[in-house]
């Protein structure tokens, strides 16, 4: 079963600029935040055969894209789901992307009406030309189509990505994911998949021009309901579900994870959320009023907050519900989302203590249940799964992170986690 494990490899972070810190928590790499295509990732959407049903659209090495209707991006583009089909009917590998969060005009529509943080939600003048500043703090929020019918645009950058993980590849024999269907459900709603609301910002792009209307569709629920709905139809015959997601993807994960099973009530449903500890957030009130975030039946303490709804989660955990969470115990991004104030200097210098404390007692809640779990690695990284190991282009793949006490590794111990078998 999980177990709680404390490594001791060195922390490092993908550089000082938060747009960086969000892009490595998107790809979902961690420390190094390898950012090209291996060389055997084609993104030629003519390469290779990739078997789809109705309405997928062949993308690149055994990937399709689906455009599904109904659904919304921030700015109201539809978007949809990544689909690679494996060989058993049974098992269903869905990972949810992140890259940040939104939950006022200045983090989500910053304009001369209203910067971000870093420039203390101030007006008229922002010297910050990136995310927090003049820029969205969530990814895609921004983007008219970041995810079109064709399966171009995004998908196919993180999708190149995505393939050096050895996670979603597969290749090693003893892999218990190999011969999964893999579900990619993209992230452009920032509302940390959470979100049924549709709001209107007052923006202004620069002086002397006028202050129109913005609409942002805080669609996150909503979508992945029209995403299951899709893949129950799709994949009748599911039995086991891995739910993963990192950052804003593990938050949406856990979120949802009574939706899931809801959708899928024959099934094992198993949850992984990389670098997302549901600590409670500064601005979890500001978003719970802009995100109408849907609570789950028979849960009024959710509504409270994210460590009740963890609580939530963790009640429901057993042999057929494991539950795991990576962190890193004094991670610098969810510090600076969560707790950091306003200002260049909140970013350069994220308050990680406050963090530490508000993780040490969420850890708590773990403690005692057998199908669930924490692994923690010390330093202030963010996103763990690449640490599960990387396809080389030779075909090798690199070795797990190590635990400190040296009884097990992230690989052996997220094996645990899919078969439930103590490692």
């Amino acid at each position: 079963r999980p177990r709680r494990g404390v490594g001791n490899r060195r922390a490092s972070v993908c550089g000082m600029r938060l747009g960086h810190l969000i892009l490595c928590a998107v790809l979902g790499l961690g420390t190094g935040c390898v950012m090209s295509p291996p060389p055997d990732v084609d993104p030629d959407p003519d390469a290779g055969e990739t078997p789809t049903d109705a309405g997928e659209v062949p993308v690149a090495n055994g990937w399709s894209w689906l455009p599904v209707e109904g659904s919304r991006c921030a700015r109201g583009a539809t978007a949809g789901i990544g689909i690679k089909r494996g060989t058993s009917a049974e098992d269903l590998f869905i990972y949810l992307q992140g890259g940040g969060a939104c939950w006022n005009r200045g983090t989500c529509a910053p304009s001369h009406l209203q910067f971000g943080p870093i420039c203390h939600y101030g007006e008229n003048i922002c010297l910050y030309d990136g995310e927090g500043g003049t820029k969205p703090l969530s990814v895609h929020v921004a983007t008219a189509d970041p995810f079109p019918a064709n399966g171009q645009g995004a998908f196919v950058q993180d999708l190149a990505v995505l393939e050096q993980t050895e996670l979603v590849r597969a290749t090693l024999p003893t892999s218990p994911f190999r011969g999964a269907n893999f579900v990619y459900v993209p992230y452009c709603t920032g509302d940390l998949h959470s979100g049924n609301a549709t709001v209107e910002f007052d923006v202004n792009t620069g002086f002397g021009t006028p202050t129109t209307k913005r609409t942002f569709h805080f669609a996150g629920a909503a979508n992945l309901e029209l995403y299951l709905a899709e893949l129950k139809a799709r994949f009748p015959e599911t039995r086991r579900i891995w739910l993963t997601g990192v950052s804003a993807g593990g938050y949406g994960a856990t979120l949802n994870f009574d939706r899931v099973r809801a959708a899928f009530p024959e099934a094992e449903v198993h949850l992984l959320a990389d670098s997302a500890p549901m600590v409670q957030p500064n601005f979890w009130s500001d978003a719970q009023d802009l995100w109408k975030a849907e609570i789950p039946e028979g849960c009024a303490d959710c509504a409270q907050g994210l460590p009740q709804w963890m609580e939530h989660v963790l009640e429901q955990s057993g042999p057929r519900h494991r539950v795991a969470l990576l962190a890193y115990d004094a991670d610098a991004t969810i510090s600076y989302f969560f707790y950091g104030g306003t200002g260049i200097e909140s970013l350069l210098s994220p308050p990680t203590g406050v963090y530490q404390s508000a993780l040490n007692q969420l850890l708590t809640r773990f403690q005692g249940r057998e199908a669930a779990g924490a692994f923690v690695l010390p330093g202030t990284s963010h996103v763990m799964l690449g640490g599960y190991g990387a396809v080389q282009s030779d075909g090798t793949v690199t070795a797990p992170f190590p635990s400190a006490d040296g009884t097990t590794d992230l690989r052996r111990w997220i094996v645990g986690w899919a078969t439930g078998e103590a490692r």
